[in-house]
């Protein structure tokens, strides 16, 4: 398995996916013939989108113009170590450990003396992830100085508070990342913060995501209806997200995941997405692919690679320089394919939605097929119109079919029938060239073609 899924026993039947890094090109045997049935399982999406990615990096960080995007950094990271680029981890993790002190504090900006506990959090779960050692990071001891930010006083025991003279905003996506990295470092503070985690799920399953406002209200739980404790599909995510792979422990942590996870299933739109967008749908799909939720996780998975386009061989675009990008929302294509990535807003959001979708992509469902094309007719008079059949593409997998002068886009469909485009056919009594090419694979026949 090429990918770096855990491995967690739960309640749902369904297994992952497994994954196998397949890139063949196929010339059909014969202009109606039809490729044979290999069963093969594709981790084409997730490659493709991590090297992107990995390439983005300036130096080992996310550089957003003027300054270093730490957070969008260590996204980076998980993003890269669920695609199994342990390189791409590596290398992030030598760039981030000289300016540790730079994401979780404000030192530098005038916030002498500050933590930022959410911060102190994701970075102690990046150092885990990374195989590096989190009570001594970048000459930090991330465990004790997240210890410190871990409330003990009534009635906040367990959640975590910022130290700073901007004011205090952490919230449940910081206190899952804490969840995570104080039970994988066996801190005697870890059951408090999965205590208080717990807390911030409301009866419906969900995850609200900002704590209560007054640290001295009696009451500092999710208050299903009530104005702050609005369903968030990100923070319900990530808490399913880490306590699964932090391997939490403790009363109701088993009914808390099962009940989030049934929640998140009945916010997927038929479509296979979260909330409209790539970010809530990875998150979504790569919590609902943990608990083995196949059915779910490939559906969201399939709607992501949708949103990532191809745009190869004689569909060239602006965004063809950017193969493997997702992203955030399907009309986000539509412009980057005219301006392509160049504005630094436009590319820091492409950045954030691959990071932090690509995950679900483990999940991407496989061909049923090799990638071929077929036509309906060995030979054809030019202008033509003449259906071409496209065999092998995954379900949501993006690609370029074209003859010279007519290129088409076209997507996998979910069942095993072929894409079907009518191409026109050029001018010129001669053999023409019939190619489909995705982000990996290219295939191609031929046609006679007579004016």
């Amino acid at each position: 398995m090429s990918h770096a899924l855990r491995s967690h026993t739960w309640r749902r039947a369904a297994g992952l996916v497994a994954a196998s890094t397949l890139a063949l090109t196929v010339v059909a045997p014969s202009a109606t013939a039809a490729p044979p049935t290999t069963g093969k399982t594709d981790d084409g999406a997730i490659t493709v989108a991590g090297s992107w990615l990995k390439g983005e990096l300036t130096d080992g960080l996310v550089d957003a113009g003027g300054f270093t995007d730490y957070g969008l950094t260590l996204d980076t990271g998980f993003a890269l170590d669920q695609a199994g680029d342990k390189s791409g981890v590596a290398t992030i993790n030598r760039a981030f450990q000289p300016v540790i002190n730079d994401y979780i504090s404000g030192d530098a900006f005038g916030d002498a003396g500050s933590t930022y506990a959410g911060s102190v959090a994701k970075a102690a779960t990046f150092a885990r992830v990374a195989g590096a050692n989190a009570t001594s990071y970048g000459g930090v001891n991330l465990v004790t100085r997240l210890e410190e930010r871990v409330s003990s006083t009534a009635p906040i025991v367990g959640r975590i508070e910022d130290k700073s003279t901007f004011g205090d905003y952490a919230n449940t996506l910081g206190q899952s990342y804490a969840v995570r990295a104080l039970t994988e470092a066996k801190s005697q503070r870890a059951s408090d913060a999965v205590a208080f985690l717990l807390a911030q799920q409301c009866r419906s399953g969900f995850f609200r995501q900002d704590f209560t406002k007054d640290k001295a209200a009696a009451a500092q739980g999710c208050a299903e209806g009530q104005t702050g404790s609005e369903p968030s599909v990100d923070a319900t995510a990530l808490a399913v997200v880490n306590l699964l792979e932090g391997d939490a422990k403790g009363p109701g942590v088993n009914a808390a995941v099962d009940n989030a996870t049934d929640w998140l299933v009945t916010q997927q739109k038929k479509n296979g997405s979260f909330a409209g967008n790539t970010n809530s749908t990875g998150l979504a799909g790569w919590a609902l692919g943990l608990v083995k939720d196949r059915t779910s996780a490939t559906k969201a998975a399939t709607w992501v690679r949708k949103q990532q386009p191809v745009d190869k061989n004689r569909c060239r675009s602006a965004l063809t320089k950017d193969t493997g990008a997702i992203a955030y929302e399907a009309k986000a294509v539509k412009a980057a394919r005219n301006s392509g990535l160049t504005d630094g807003d436009v590319r820091g959001q492409w950045r954030r939605a691959t990071a932090q979708a690509m995950a679900v992509l483990q999940w991407a469902p496989a061909a049923r097929t090799d990638l071929s094309v077929t036509l309906v007719r060995s030979s054809a008079e030019s202008g033509d119109k003449v259906r071409v059949k496209v065999w092998g593409l995954a379900p949501g997998e993006r690609a370029c079919v074209s003859i010279k002068g007519d290129p088409k886009r076209i997507v996998g469909k979910a069942s095993a029938k072929p894409v079907t485009r009518k191409l026109t056919m050029p001018t010129g009594n001669k053999t023409r060239i019939v190619k489909v090419k995705t982000a990996d694979d290219a295939a191609k026949t031929r046609i006679s073609v007579r004016n």
